[in-house]
């Protein structure tokens, strides 16, 4: 579908990119991963051609279409939100503007005489592809992606520049799903989604038909949606099959592989190197010598992998003790204006709890959040802090509190005890900042490496009840790993809300869902909660079935034969794409055989001994070259059996549509 051939890619002095190679198959979900400032997002702009090359060449299929979800878009107008994303129609629009355009026409001949038969054949043919299109459903479709994205009803016909930043983003998302590119390209799309509006986002992506490559942070999101992960590195592009948690694997098993390999590489080039400079100059060895440097010369060098950035494990200071209840509410209520979000709310705060708020957005999480921190006070009731207790806030907006004037290790050094101020420094590499980082002024800094550093100010020096909003937004992978490890071994108390559900089931001791201005505990973390949740749905369901009056039999007759109709449809469909399964397993079998047998040779090809025998050496590199032809064939044929295994799939997509 896409190649990226020899790309370079270089900002000032600064090479991102050199002699860098990348090929996107059809129909792949790939994870791009990788460390902050690699170059995720600028591989991303030369993919569109939004970013010029230095070298090299993007190759794209004919006819390919590209949609491409940045991490910020310009505000919107005043037209309604629906409008908006119906802009994503741009070949629907056209065909609706012909057709009234002809039926204009057709109007204004009938008034004098028959219309033109050529008229009433233009009409027949735009009417048929605005059928084909979708055209009569595309409204029904752009507000089922929009309610799917936690837009209501009545929001979708409001201004759209009435939307805050978020939303905003939530609507160039709707826009890019309704359009369907080939090539869908996100860069972050999940931060500013709730728990909710994920797991629905995910599934649209899991019955996407097009190609997905995505930027994401969410570990967990990654293992559901991709099934391969790309990490950008200096050294290029490595692909890893699998989600996120299959990579970390594969990944530490190759950097064993690579390690081993450079030892005894090393060992080869030395021992070759010691035999040189001792017969350099004997008549008798110049001919071994000589054939031992010509080998060395070729030596396709093999180094050992880079140390692990981010891996400092720390402990953060303790808090004080507070006392047993940290915190008390009893009938609280709160009111905006007309609008009521809690009336009469009990709950108690034990020390040691670390709590997950979840909910649909609007729900009002961050409300009891922070009437909990104090930023907001109820209407009504007592919200009473337990004996010896010290609260912290940590909310995005929060973080232009830190003073811009300051550099970065000084903005933490300001809020650091004597005994820390020789810790700071390891801090701040913990969170990513090293080097010259630490003396960069805090105003430069990006809203991501400010959020690092708002939280290692506050887990510095940790008050015994944190209260944190949407902590991980900006934060990459290791750097929430961290933050999990710090918060699992804190032993103060933790509320927060974030929609990283490895994040949740890390750290959380319990899960309170918000709901309609009520809300209900679930013990454990939000695997838990999520299988208490559907336990509680699957009984009402139970008890709801038993109770089905005679007027719904026919209904749910007409649901079995519509179930039986798909089972038949989805029959056909396994019929004939089991012969390309079953070769495309062959055909990924052998590819596993020759990967094998090229890792063999490989290591063959950098054995001392080799370089004794010319007839074998000569056997080992033929070898070699075959397995690498025979491994450009496979790769060849698996990627032309994806293809027509995603045409049947898409055709029976079609049959489901067509036939509801």
């Amino acid at each position: 579908m896409l190649h990226l051939v020899d790309i370079e890619k270089c900002y000032g002095p600064r090479t991102l990119f050199s002699d860098v190679s990348w090929h996107i198959p059809p129909g792949a979900r790939i994870g791009l991963v990788g460390r902050n400032g690699v170059g995720k997002s600028t591989l991303f702009g030369i993919m569109t051609g939004e970013v010029v090359l230095d070298a090299g060449e993007v190759v794209r299929a004919k006819h390919v279409t590209i949609g491409h979800l940045a991490q910020e878009t310009d505000p919107l107008d005043e037209r309604r939100v629906i409008d908006v994303v119906l802009e994503a129609a741009q070949e629907v629009r056209r065909v609706e503007r012909d057709i009234v355009e002809v039926r204009e026409g057709i109007a204004e001949s009938a008034a004098h005489g028959d219309p033109p038969s050529d008229l009433l054949e233009r009409y027949e043919r735009l009417e048929a592809r605005f059928q084909a299109l979708g055209g009569y459903e595309i409204e029904s479709e752009a507000r089922r992606i929009l309610s799917g994205l936690g837009f209501a009803a009545e929001q979708q016909d409001e201004p759209a520049s009435t939307f805050s930043g978020g939303w905003i983003m939530r609507i160039a998302l709707a826009k890019l799903l309704l359009a369907k590119p080939d090539l869908l390209l996100l860069d972050e799309p999940t931060n500013h989604l709730d728990l909710e509006t994920l797991l629905w986002f995910e599934g649209f992506l899991q019955a996407y038909p097009g190609t997905i490559v995505i930027i994401s942070h969410d570990r967990a999101m990654l293992n559901r949606v991709v099934d391969r992960i790309a990490e950008v590195s200096p050294g290029g592009v490595a692909v890893y099959t699998g989600g996120y948690d299959d990579y970390l694997v594969e990944r530490q098993d190759r950097r064993e592989k690579q390690a081993a390999t450079a030892r005894n590489q090393a060992k080869h080039v030395s021992e070759q190197e010691r035999f040189i400079e001792r017969f350099r100059y004997k008549n008798t060895k110049a001919k071994a010598v000589q054939s031992r440097i010509k080998a060395l010369e070729k030596l396709d060098r093999v180094y050992a992998p880079e140390a692990e950035e981010g891996s400092i494990q720390l402990r953060f200071p303790q808090p004080p003790r507070s006392g047993k209840e940290v915190m008390v509410a009893r009938g609280i209520a709160k009111h905006y204006g007309e609008l009521r979000v809690y009336e009469d709310l009990d709950f108690t705060l034990f020390r040691g709890e670390r709590i997950a708020l979840v909910g649909p957005n609007g729900a009002g999480k961050s409300t009891l959040l922070k009437m909990l921190a104090g930023v907001l006070e109820p209407t009504a009731g007592e919200l009473r802090t337990g004996a010896n207790v010290e609260r912290a806030y940590f909310a995005q907006h929060q973080l232009e509190a830190l003073n811009g004037k300051n550099t970065v290790l000084a903005e933490l050094e300001s809020v650091a005890d004597v005994d820390n101020h020789p810790r700071c420094r390891s801090i701040l590499g913990a969170f990513r900042f090293s080097g010259e980082d630490v003396t960069k002024k805090v105003s430069v800094l990006s809203g991501g490496e400010k959020a690092r550093l708002a939280l290692a100010k506050m887990m510095l020096t940790p008050p015994n009840l944190l209260l944190l909003d949407e902590p991980t937004n900006h934060l990459d992978i290791p750097t929430r790993d961290l933050l999990e490890d710090a918060l699992s071994n804190y032993e103060g108390t933790v509320v927060l809300i974030s929609h990283d559900r490895h994040f949740i089931d890390a750290v959380s001791t319990s899960v309170i869902e918000v709901d309609a201005g009520t809300i209900e505990r679930f013990t454990g973390g939000y695997s838990d909660y999520v299988y208490a949740r559907d336990q509680r749905v699957s009984e009402v369901d139970d008890e709801r079935e038993s109770e089905l009056s005679r007027s719904q039999v026919a209904p749910r007759h007409r649901e079995k034969e519509r179930k039986r109709h798909e089972a038949a449809l989805r029959n056909e469909h396994h019929r004939l794409v089991k012969p390309l399964k079953d070769e495309l397993a062959s055909v990924e079998r052998r590819i596993a055989e020759v990967e094998a047998g090229l890792v063999e040779t490989g290591e063959k090809m950098v054995d001392p001994a080799l370089f004794e025998d010319a007839g074998a050496m000569r056997e080992v590199y033929a070898a070699n070259a075959a397995l690498e032809e025979e491994q450009a064939a496979l790769l060849e044929r698996w990627e032309k059996l994806g293809t027509e295994l995603e045409t049947a799939d898409d055709a029976l997509r079609r049959n489901l549509e067509e036939n509801p």
